[in-house]
């Protein structure tokens, strides 16, 4: 991972399934609508919706992580997932979010994107 962080899984096992599958959804959607919302171009109607919905998602699948385990991948899947939320509030309330927050999950998605990679990798790795 980038920024010092530990590698995804170094911290505990692999995460659930559900959880990666959450973290790949929230990082495709957060990303269309980062790249959009990054250069000032305009996030549809639909990529809100989609937005709002994979960010709920990935709520209901963060409640459920009630184990003591946290795995990078979980530790990502909520900082996506709040920054996401941050971004929905921002559009609820008819604010301009501001680029940074943009910035910033186009990079919660970069490290997503290693994680999931890793992960997928790993189980090729057992699987063979």
């Amino acid at each position: 991972m980038t920024h010092g962080q530990p590698v995804c899984g170094e911290i505990c096992d692999a995460p659930p399934p559900e959880v990666v599958t959450a973290l790949s959804d929230l990082y495709i959607l957060s990303n269309a609508a980062a790249q959009r919302g990054a250069y000032g171009l305009e996030v549809r109607d639909t990529q809100w919706r989609a937005l709002a919905r994979g960010t709920q998602d990935a709520k209901r699948v963060l409640d459920r992580q009630l184990s003591a385990c946290e795995t990078q991948a979980i530790g990502l899947l909520r900082r996506l997932t709040s920054m996401c939320e941050g971004i929905l509030e921002c559009y609820t309330a008819s604010r301009e979010c501001p680029s940074a927050i943009w910035r910033e999950v186009g990079r919660l998605g970069r490290d997503a994107y290693e994680c999931i990679d890793l992960i997928a990798r790993r189980q090729r790795g057992t699987d063979a």
